[in-house]
């Protein structure tokens, strides 16, 4: 296993995308915290407030723990995704004992960059904060709290983007899909189920989930009915389940040439 494990580590450290999915939303985590940094400013000047100030100060460490979750299902989309692009699941399966062992091995490396990517998305994002923030600002169990959800919800999306390409053999595909159903289909999907009736529904979806888990972790007052964060990050790990079940179970089936 520890050699599968090692073929699967430089498979990702070979592609060239690999840094560039870690590197955006970075960026987007850094221009986020520099243009709430003024903000901070003119709002401390009219209000007394600390907590206004430091909820505009954390806009950069949310929106970049918001975009990381995308890049990371992307990353594990692109990385699941490739074997079937460069046709190169036949030589593996033909030297392993098994398939199980190589989708194993695919996955655990994938999720562990998921959460790699997100955790210098946060060493880099909470600095920051504390510059941003008022003097008073003190990292405490609320933000650690962020912090942990944000590193468990990255690897988790991380193995959505993985399964859903291994379950259709198509990173492209995957892609696409992953980035149409974050930026407006999980939207969408919300407004139907609502003209159903069926707004409870809605709030178990991937990306709704995500979003409770950080609003329970902050203020669980503010979920007005919806799971709290504990619940939340169970039915994301539920998504990811089923979407590595159902790449796997496809892996297992699928015949390679």
């Amino acid at each position: 296993m520890t050699r599968l494990l090692t073929a699967e580590f430089r498979k990702v450290t070979s592609l060239r995308s690999w840094w560039a999915l870690g590197l955006a939303p970075l960026l987007i985590g850094v221009l986020s915290g520099a243009i709430s940094m003024p903000l901070v400013s003119s709002i401390a000047a009219e209000s007394e407030s600390d907590e206004i100030g430091v909820a505009v100060a954390a806009i950069g460490l949310f929106v970049a723990l918001g975009s990381v979750f995308l890049f990371a299902a992307l990353f594990g989309a692109v990385n699941a995704g490739a074997e079937y692009r460069h046709n190169t699941f036949a030589g593996t399966f033909l030297t392993t004992r098994g398939r199980d062992r190589v989708v194993a091995a695919k996955l655990a490396v994938t999720a562990g960059f998921g959460l790699l990517y997100c955790l210098v998305i946060e060493i880099v994002s909470v600095p920051l904060l504390l510059v941003a923030a008022p003097d008073e600002f003190r990292v405490d169990g609320t933000i650690l709290g962020v912090l942990v959800i944000g590193l468990l919800a990255s690897t988790l999306w991380t193995l959505l983007g993985a399964g859903l390409a291994l379950a259709t053999a198509s990173s492209i595909g995957s892609a696409v899909a992953l980035v149409a159903w974050y930026v407006l289909g999980e939207g969408v999907a919300r407004l139907v189920l609502s003209g159903f009736g069926l707004d409870a529904l809605g709030q178990w979806l991937p990306g709704s989930v995500t979003v409770t888990a950080f609003l329970g972790a902050v203020d669980e007052g503010a979920l007005d009915g919806a799971p709290g964060w504990p619940q939340s990050l169970v039915a994301l790990a539920l998504w990811a389940a089923v979407s590595c079940t159902l790449g796997w179970w496809a892996t297992r089936r699928r015949d390679i040439t």
